[in-house]
């Protein structure tokens, strides 16, 4: 099966719409609103970073420490004085199958990275953005999609889908969480 990655952008697509909404409540111009857009990120990204590389991620990509972008976003938390928040319980990744649509998600948010970056930027010039600017995305995205679409398999296609969506499905669930957090907000912070 060939264009693995219309077939998920297609199927995943009102999911993909729901995180965008729910992330674009972090205002980055609004006090606390970068922070809390972090650790909405983190509350997922860690946990399922190391999911799939128990379930062996790297012998699907074999560049995969390249990818790992949650020391970036830990260090973003720790330069802004925030801790690490506890993160949601990690997916069941039990196949390549389920790793290729978890990993679909985490590569395809780097994307948006470099444009959030850039309009945080704007607001706050001297943000941390390890975590937005993690990576070669010209270089990282692509090599994804050209593995994806060698290795998938057709038969494997259920279990790839379910994977992606739940992965959508905990960033919303993060999001949701970080939204009505209580965490207070330091006094110096300003809009970050």
């Amino acid at each position: 099966m060939a264009e693995w990655r219309t077939r998920l952008r297609t199927a995943t697509a009102p999911l993909h719409e729901q995180v965008d909404a729910a992330y674009a409540g972090f205002g980055f111009d609004q006090p606390g609103g970068y922070r809390r857009f972090l650790r909405a990120h983190s509350r997922v990204l860690g946990s399922l970073e190391v999911a799939l590389e128990q379930a062996g991620v790297t012998a699907l990509l074999d560049d995969w420490p390249s990818r790992v972008r949650r020391q970036a976003l830990a260090t973003d938390l720790q330069t802004l004085g925030d801790p690490l928040p506890v993160p949601l319980p990690a997916l069941q990744l039990p196949d390549p199958a389920s790793c290729w649509g978890a990993a679909y998600v985490l590569e395809g948010s780097r994307l948006g990275g470099r444009v959030l970056a850039r309009r945080l930027h704007l607001i706050v010039p001297r943000a941390p953005t390890r975590y937005l600017e993690h990576g070669d995305v010209g270089r990282l995205w692509p090599g994804f999609l050209e593995r994806l679409e060698a290795a998938a398999h057709p038969l494997g296609w259920p279990a790839m889908l379910a994977a992606a969506e739940a992965t959508f499905e905990l960033f919303i669930t993060a999001a949701a969480l970080e939204a009505r957090s209580s965490v207070p907000e330091p006094a110096e912070s300003g809009p970050l």
